[in-house]
């Protein structure tokens, strides 16, 4: 009986445990909440209610983001595993019908693949914010129907895969944040599929003004009034004047929408195999008889026959011409 009692102890006494190092309240809609943070945690405690709806993990030691260590919470909503370690995102497991945001910000993922975030078909909100990503694929965000933001903002993307947003199966798509990356090139047509974004940041990338930079600019012009950036933690401003070159040199720090087409595409120069030669009076000056075919020239006046043969004696000058003649 002693140890029975002693064993019941211990037991209430690691439950507590586990229950203490967490928090439990409600957010701000009043959702079931959960917070287990900076416990150094790898796994998700035991003891956590099943029908929490908000978890929050932040500041932890995860490695990899499980699905199937998340299918207990039938109810869960949003998952906040934000600054942990986080590199990889494991395999398609359990689908997580409800759950609607995802914050995976300040973690180590390099690269996502193609359809990452089907086990969770009802994502609205997806953060990936603060990581070292440095490649997507076109279907990164696909079979997500009601997704509304998607948070790319301070990664390494040197790229967009061209028809990201068009393979995004959502219509309601509201935020799309690329801020603090490392683009020069706006795929033409990027957001040909989404026109009227009504948040989008893309401030603080390298965008080179050549005549690649064409459909950007046409873009800036005609959404000038969803374009954004990030004031401090909470606040954003209007932005489509901040969205500024990179290179060439002469157009450093100029905003894109300010520029003409002739300042990043100017028209090409005259070829010298344009110039004019076919009247015998070249209109350039490299259009002139090649070199190594006889000796020097000079103008004369223009020559008639005369009535003598040979090759210099029968001709004579009457009026100047600009014929040329060896010597």
């Amino acid at each position: 009986m002693p140890c029975f009692i002693i064993l019941v102890f211990l037991l209430i006494r690691c439950f507590i445990f586990t229950s203490s190092s967490c928090q439990s309240d409600r957010n701000q809609d009043h959702r079931p909440r959960v917070s287990c943070v900076g416990q150094g945690l790898t796994a998700v405690p035991q003891g956590i209610h099943t029908d929490t709806q908000v978890l929050v993990l932040t500041g932890n030691q995860f490695t990899s983001l499980s699905w199937s260590m998340y299918s207990g919470f039938t109810e869960l909503h949003e998952l906040d595993l934000s600054h942990n370690n986080i590199s990889t995102l494991q395999p398609p497991g359990p689908v997580l019908e409800k759950l609607s945001v995802l914050r995976l910000s300040g973690n180590m993922l390099t690269g996502l693949g193609g359809l990452v975030f089907r086990c969770a078909p009802s994502l609205m909100e997806i953060y990936l914010d603060r990581n070292q990503i440095r490649s997507l694929q076109n279907d990164t965000f696909s079979d997500l129907p009601r997704l509304e933001v998607i948070d790319l903002s301070q990664n390494k993307l040197p790229v967009l895969p061209p028809r990201l947003l068009e393979r995004v199966s959502s219509s309601g798509l509201k935020t799309f944040d690329l801020e603090n990356n490392s683009v020069s090139l706006m795929p033409d047509g990027f957001f040909s599929s989404k026109p009227e974004l009504p948040y989008v940041y893309l401030t603080h990338n390298p965008w080179l003004c050549s005549c690649a930079v064409g459909y950007l600019h046409s873009f800036l012009n005609d959404q000038e009034h969803n374009i954004y950036m990030h004031e401090g933690l909470y606040n954003i401003i209007p932005a489509a004047d901040s969205v500024l070159c990179s290179g060439p040199p002469h157009l450093l720090r100029r905003p894109i929408i300010e520029l003409e087409e002739s300042d990043f595409c100017p028209p090409d120069p005259p070829h010298p195999s344009d110039a004019d030669c076919s009247t015998g009076r070249c209109q350039t000056p490299t259009c002139s008889i090649p070199p190594n075919h006889g000796p020097p020239l000079k103008s004369i006046g223009s020559l008639r026959p005369g009535p003598t043969s040979g090759i210099n004696s029968g001709y004579f000058i009457s009026t100047p011409t600009s014929l040329y003649l060896p010597t």
